[in-house]
């Protein structure tokens, strides 16, 4: 997949994306003998340093601008260690005293001028005070004994949970609009509610989509405090990642309702854009280059925010992986054998075909024609056609047959060709930037998988008689 462009991301930190009221940060800090304080924040996966200051004659580390910062999470980051100090601000509470002791911030955290800030901490050291309890209650269950033991402590824990779960429905409901309840309400996971099935499988199919569907229930994708907030980039990557189904089509589709959601916050939607087409980008799964042509064709070709230099590039490239995806019919290419004799892929009579493309010089080539020979010999009776291409150009065209000699790939197993000229343009549609290349194709000229290594080649080609033959079953 290195053939696919990466876009670089960049910050749209712009000052028009503040309001003009300002910011006033102020700071005071016991048990610190550091001189310097820093204001940081997160944007998508990675945090950011924001200021730096030291502390004035007051002892207070004071932030202060004439413009106000975009709402989300903040960090007050203690030296020497880097340690987080998380700090809510929302549109418009952005003027307020926070005092702690460096060596417990959060249990001795007070707030003036800040109910974001104060209701967040309050949360923060009622869970924090309900630790040890826990921490004992679950010791004990290792150590219970009898199941009337382990019934009452897990009688208490079940207790202690549902206080957790009426401080935050209490905290959410009564402060929906601040920045702390907002990200309180997104790191609860959706409750799924027990099932009726005819079987386990059954009851665990319902469950899997229950949760799929109701996994973002808790995230307003359209407010921007979450591009700023730890939870949301992890949150849509383990969504992608391990609970949405693991085949481009679908992938797609649940990019357009994400991106969908994000059309309230512009700033978000552009930043997983070029997140997600970096992400698929970078991916190594066969078929899932599909996604980032997705994205690239349907939301970044298509925008006008891009800098010309990254749209030029990387339409470039979805323009030349679009006709080559899985699913696509491949483009028909007419090369020459060692006699100069034309020959047209799509002449080729046999129920698969798999288009190889090899260079002379080429150590991975080299490597994969022991595994191509011997899966040619297995497959030449069964409907299984190898159409070799040499990539050697110009005056270098000759040592393709000293390479078909060396390399075994022999007449009666292999349509041996090459196009010292290039005048098929195959190194354009099949896109061949790097050897080898192996693509299957089947009668109709279908791409059934591409860019596989040599050695994958026989199961591969097993495991795709076995999906056509279901295919047929079907109807498909």
């Amino acid at each position: 997949m290195n053939r696919i462009i990466l876009l670089a991301l960049s910050l749209c930190l712009s000052a028009g994306v503040f309001a003009q009221k300002g910011y006033n940060i102020r700071v005071k800090l016991d048990n610190y003998p550091e001189k310097d304080l820093i204001l940081g924040f997160h944007y998508g996966e990675k945090q950011y340093v924001k200021d730096t200051v030291q502390a004035d004659k007051d002892g207070f580390f004071v932030f202060k601008a004439d413009t106000m910062f975009p709402p989300g999470v903040y960090l007050l980051v203690l030296l020497p260690d880097k340690r987080p100090v998380e700090v809510m601000l929302n549109k418009e509470d952005q003027d307020f005293t926070l005092m702690t002791d460096a060596k417990e911030p959060v249990s001795k955290m007070k707030v003036k001028d800040s109910d974001d800030n104060e209701l967040f901490y309050k949360y923060l050291q009622f869970i924090g005070g309900l630790r040890p309890e826990a921490d004992t209650l679950r010791a004990q269950m290792s150590r219970a004994k009898t199941k009337k033991d382990s019934a009452a402590i897990t009688d208490k824990l079940t207790k202690m949970d549902e206080r957790v779960k009426k401080y935050q429905q209490d905290y959410i409901t009564q402060y929906p609009n601040l920045t702390g309840a907002k990200i309180v309400k997104a790191s609860i996971e959706p409750e799924i509610p027990e099932f009726t099935g005819t079987d386990d499988k059954d009851k665990q199919r319902k469950r899997y989509y229950y949760y799929r569907s109701h996994f973002f229930d808790n995230v307003n994708l359209a407010d921007p405090v979450f591009l700023r907030s730890p939870l949301l980039h992890t949150k849509l990557d383990n969504f992608i990642a391990k609970v949405a189904p693991q085949h481009p089509d679908s992938i797609n589709v649940i990019i357009d309702d994400l991106f969908k959601k994000m059309e309230g916050s512009p700033e978000t939607r552009r930043y997983y854009i070029s997140h997600f087409l970096n992400y698929f980008a970078k991916m190594q799964l066969v078929g899932f280059d599909a996604c980032y042509v997705h994205i690239g064709k349907n939301y970044f070709c298509t925008a006008t925010w891009p800098a010309k230099e990254d749209l030029e590039k990387i339409c470039d490239n979805v323009r030349r992986l679009e006709p080559i995806l899985i699913g696509k019919i491949a483009p028909n290419i007419v090369v020459k054998d060692r006699n100069n004799q034309s020959h047209a892929l799509y002449d080729v009579d046999a129920d698969y075909t798999v288009l190889f493309f090899w260079a002379p010089d080429c150590g991975h080539c080299k490597k994969a024609a022991p595994h191509l020979v011997e899966f040619a010999k297995k497959w030449k009776d069964r409907g299984v056609k190898i159409f070799n291409v040499c990539t050697a150009v110009t005056d270098k065209g000759p040592d393709c047959w000293k390479g078909v000699e060396e390399k075994g790939f022999d007449d009666g197993l292999f349509m041996n060709m090459y196009d010292p000229y290039i005048q098929s343009r195959y190194k354009t549609l099949y896109d061949v930037q790097t050897t080898p290349q192996i693509f299957i194709l089947d009668r109709k000229h279908e791409i059934l998988m591409k860019r596989i290594g040599a050695e994958q080649l026989d199961k591969t080609m097993e495991s795709l008689i076995e999906i056509m033959k279901e295919r047929k079953k079907q109807g498909k």
